[in-house]
C-alpha cells in the first residue's frame, strides 16, 4: 500500500507538471465547457443510455475511450452512466471513503475517464453516476439506510461530494440489497432537494419489481410503486426514469410481453416515457442476452404500438466495453444500431481544440495501469488518436 501511495503521488506530480491539479479542478477549456454543458444539457425522448463500468483493457491496462460514442457516425446516445460508486461505512473507518469500483474516483487511473466525460457533456450527453449494484454495502443500515442521522449524513456526504467534484448530472440508484421504504424515500428526496430539477435521479430495478401486480421478484426490498406515490405526494419530484433490468431471469426483451406487463393502459401505473428497456449488451454480461436483430424487432414493435402520443422511455445497455455486435474492438456499434431505431438524425457534435487533445494525451498516459497491480505507467502511447479529433 505504501508503494502504491508513492506511485500515485508521483503520478499526481507528473500531472501538475503538465498543468493539471486534479481531473476536475483543472481550469482547462474542457472543464470550462463541462460547466456550461452541466447547466444547459437537454435531450428528447426516447433516451439511449449506456453504463460505463469497465474502464480499462484487461490485457494491456490501457483506458477504454468513450469518445467513439461521439466520433463514430450515426450515434445519438443521451446518457452515459459511470459506475459503480460504493459508499464507505462510517463504522469501519474514521474517514469513510467513496470508491469507484475498487479505487477512489480521484485515482490517476480515472484521469482519462473524467477528461473524456467533460467532452461528452460539452457535446450534450448527460454524464451520470451509479451507486450500488451487485456489491452490497451502499444501502445498508450502517450507510445510506441508517436510522441514525449522523451515520446517514456521513454516508450521504461521500455521494454528494462526488457529484459536485465530478460535475455529475444525475445519480442512478441500483439497489440490489434490502433497503427500507423510508430509507430510499429519504435518499431520493435529499438528492432532488440538494441538486434541483435539472439533476436526474434514476433507479435501476429488475424489471419484475415494476409489475403492477406487485408480486414480481424484487432485489431492492422496498416497493417501487409505493415509492413513486410517496414522492409525488411529499415532494412533487421523484425518479426521472427507470433503467429496468430485463435480463438475468427478471424479464426479457425477446418480445414486447414483459415490457407490456409493466406499462399498459388503462391504469398507467407506469408511463411509457418512464420505463427503459434495459438489456445486457453481450452474452458475457449475464443471462438472457438477446441478439441485436431480435431486440430491434421488440423495440420497433413497441415504438410503433405506442406511437407519438406515448413515446418510449428508451433503451438502456449494460455495459459499454464489449457490446455486440462489435465486441471489444468496436463496442460502439450497439449504439449505432439503437440510434437507427430510436433517434435517427439526432447525432450530437463533438468539438475538440488542440489544447483539449494535448490534455487528453497527457491524461491517457497517467491513466494506464500495468497489470492492474497498482503500478502506473506514464510512458504509454494512447491507442486513441486525439489529435486527429481536433476540429475547433
Amino acid at each position: 500500500m505504501a508503494l502504491f501511495a508513492r506511485l500515485i503521488a508521483a503520478c499526481l506530480l507528473l500531472l501538475a507538471d503538465h498543468g493539471f491539479t486534479s481531473p476536475l479542478k483543472d481550469v482547462s477549456s474542457v472543464s470550462n465547457r463541462r460547466d456550461v454543458a452541466t447547466a444547459s444539457a437537454s435531450y428528447t425522448l426516447p433516451r439511449l443510455v449506456i453504463y460505463f463500468q469497465t474502464t480499462h483493457d484487461a490485457s494491456t491496462g490501457q483506458p477504454i475511450s468513450m469518445l467513439p460514442l461521439i466520433t463514430q457516425k450515426g450515434i445519438a446516445f443521451t446518457h452515459l452512466i459511470v459506475c459503480s460508486f460504493h459508499i464507505g461505512s462510517p463504522s469501519s473507518s474514521s474517514t469513510p471513503e467513496l470508491h469507484l469500483n475498487d479505487y477512489p474516483p480521484s485515482d490517476p487511473r480515472f484521469t482519462t475517464l473524467w477528461q473524456e466525460a467533460a467532452l461528452l457533456q460539452a457535446a450534450g450527453v448527460r454524464v451520470m453516476g451509479m451507486v450500488g449494484g451487485a456489491a452490497p454495502g451502499s444501502f445498508a443500515t450502517d450507510t445510506l439506510d441508517s436510522t441514525d442521522t449522523a451515520t446517514f449524513e456521513a454516508a450521504y456526504k461521500q455521494l454528494h461530494d462526488a457529484i459536485v467534484t465530478y460535475g455529475l448530472q444525475g445519480m442512478d440508484l441500483d439497489v440490489e440489497q434490502a433497503m427500507s421504504q423510508a430509507g430510499i424515500t429519504r435518499l431520493v428526496e435529499r438528492l432532488n432537494s440538494d441538486f434541483g430539477p435539472s439533476f436526474e435521479v434514476t433507479a435501476a430495478p429488475v424489471a419484475s419489481a415494476l409489475q403492477t401486480s406487485g408480486n414480481g421478484a424484487n432485489l431492492s426490498g422496498f416497493n417501487y410503486t409505493t415509492l413513486a406515490s410517496t414522492l409525488a405526494k411529499t415532494s412533487g419530484s421523484g425518479i426521472s426514469f427507470y433503467n429496468a433490468q430485463f435480463y438475468n431471469g427478471f424479464g426479457s426483451v425477446a418480445t414486447p410481453d414483459d415490457y407490456e406487463a409493466i406499462v399498459h393502459p388503462p391504469d398507467w401505473t407506469w408511463t411509457t416515457n418512464e420505463i427503459l428497456l434495459g438489456q445486457i449488451t453481450a452474452p458475457s454480461e449475464g443471462y438472457g442476452y438477446v441478439a441485436p436483430g431480435t431486440l430491434n424487432q421488440t423495440v420497433i414493435a413497441l415504438r410503433d404500438h405506442y406511437g407519438a402520443s406515448h413515446p418510449l422511455g428508451g433503451v438502456m445497455g449494460w455495459e459499454y466495453f464489449d457490446s455486440a455486435p462489435g465486441g471489444t474492438a468496436a463496442p460502439w456499434q450497439w449504439a449505432q444500431d439503437m440510434t437507427a431505431i430510436l433517434r435517427p438524425g439526432q447525432t450530437p457534435a463533438l468539438y475538440v481544440t488542440s489544447r483539449d487533445a494535448e490534455q487528453l494525451q497527457t491524461a491517457y498516459k497517467a491513466s494506464v495501469v500495468k497489470g492492474f497491480g497498482g503500478g502506473v505507467s506514464t510512458n504509454s502511447v494512447p491507442s486513441v488518436d486525439y489529435m486527429a479529433m481536433v476540429n475547433a
